[in-house]
């Protein structure tokens, strides 16, 4: 296929598991916000008409929105604070944004030159930054869809067996200098540049921390024991009375999670997930270990042991596929750990990509030679210190942007996501 091919059935496919999703919300959550950290959830969708018709077709194309009206109601502007953002159309009114804007999009893709001098249009920049703008907003979609699971009324789960998880071995990485990041033309520009880093010899756990560990470090009094938690760690957790994972709730037989689809039993050796940073620096103290830094994670994930050759993915530069990972809102929870054995890295490290993003210790701070493009407000404007990286992508993660240069953040508190973390420790 030309290029341009490639970019339409891209857009097809994407839009395909958008409107999946969209048929999965009920109306009377479509404009309500269901947390203050979220806007409603119809205008996630409406939002990703937005940008894709913002960038494509006025930004790369030079054309005028087909509707500036409701452009500015699907924008995340200061100016359209979350509260506002309830007054978007019914459903059929965001159905039909969606069809417009896309549209907008493909005319102006026919019309463009990918091979020209305009950095939006060369390679189809504009469409792929839509596209996997399009992919993030699903994951957070399913996000939302957790949290109004929670707000539901739900049976109570049968939980079955709770058995322990076999400890996991700490496999040795090498140091060395290693290149971090990626030059991918089509990349988020927080990826960039690929640069040399030196990392320290230390050991990764071969797997994430699994739901039955995070059950131990709970009957040991996790939470209750400043100790092991951060001055600021402490302070959220006492103010929020936090005692558990986000989506946990405790059932007669054992453990159960909100999930999409409503409440499910927890499996013992799944990923412990919707853990925030604090949770994770404390579970890690408490194992006597560490988050792996940003650049440690990378190596394991990208750089093979035997040559130093960096790949796309734990296994190769071979696209994921259901043999080596648990990802793409395929099964609506992650899976059991160290059940992708095909998909493990060189060292033997398993479970690297999907399942559960994992905490590292690192602030999202740009990169040498970082430049924001193609505007501030994806990445430059929360390069302050503030978010703590995360890496590996989740069982909701679309394969586009499943690679390990991908770099996802948020902020110390935040545990709405698909969120774990992976042991490590200095040699």
């Amino acid at each position: 296929m030309s290029a341009r091919e490639t970019i339409l059935a891209a857009l097809e496919e994407t839009r395909s598991r958008t409107l999946w999703l969209f048929d999965r919300v009920p109306d009377e959550f479509l404009r309500r916000r269901v947390h203050s950290f979220y806007s409603p959830i119809g205008w996630h969708f409406g939002h990703i008409g937005r940008t894709e018709e913002f960038w494509a077709a006025c930004k790369a194309a030079g054309r005028e929105p087909n509707d500036e009206a409701l452009s500015f109601i699907f924008a995340d502007l200061p100016e359209n604070p979350k509260d506002n953002r309830v007054n978007i159309p019914p459903r059929e009114g965001i159905r039909a944004y969606l069809e417009a804007t896309r549209e907008a999009s493909v005319k102006a893709l026919e019309a463009s030159d990918l091979t020209g001098d305009s950095p939006l249009q060369r390679d189809g920049y504009a469409w792929h930054f839509a596209i996997q703008h399009e992919c993030q907003h699903q994951e957070t979609i399913a996000e939302m869809l957790q949290l109004i699971q929670k707000q539901l009324p739900q049976p109570p789960v049968e939980c079955g067996d709770w058995r322990p998880t076999p400890t996991a071995r700490m496999i040795e990485l090498p140091g060395g200098r290693v290149i971090q990041g990626s030059d991918d033309p089509t990349g988020y520009d927080n990826e960039k540049a690929a640069h040399e880093v030196e990392v320290g010899a230390f050991r990764l756990a071969e797997r994430p921390v699994s739901s039955y560990e995070w059950t131990e470090f709970m009957r040991d009094g996790g939470y209750m024991r400043p100790e092991l938690w951060s001055p600021g760690g402490w302070r959220w957790a006492e103010q929020e009375c936090i005692r558990a994972p986000e989506y946990w709730k405790e059932q007669p037989s054992g453990w159960a999670y909100f999930g999409p689809n409503g409440l499910r039993a927890i499996s013992a050796a799944e990923p412990v997930s919707s853990i925030s940073h604090f949770e994770a620096e404390a579970f890690a103290r408490w194992a006597g270990k560490r988050l792996p830094t940003e650049s440690e994670w990378e190596m394991a994930a990208s750089i093979r042991p035997s040559d130093r050759r960096k790949s796309r993915y734990p296994w190769g530069d071979e696209l994921p596929d259901r043999a080596r990972a648990c990802y793409g809102l395929t099964d609506w929870a992650p899976a059991d750990c160290m059940t992708h054995p095909s998909g493990a890295a060189e060292s033997g490290l398993q479970d690297l990509a999907g399942s559960v993003w994992e905490w590292t210790s690192s602030a999202f701070l740009p990169y040498p030679r970082f430049e924001a493009y193609p505007y501030d407000g994806y990445s430059k404007d929360h390069m302050r210190g503030e978010h703590r990286v995360c890496r590996g992508g989740s069982w909701a993660t679309n394969e586009r942007i499943l690679r390990s240069t991908f770099r996802n953040w948020y902020v110390p508190t935040y545990r709405q996501g698909f969120l774990g973390m992976r042991l490590a420790e200095s040699i």
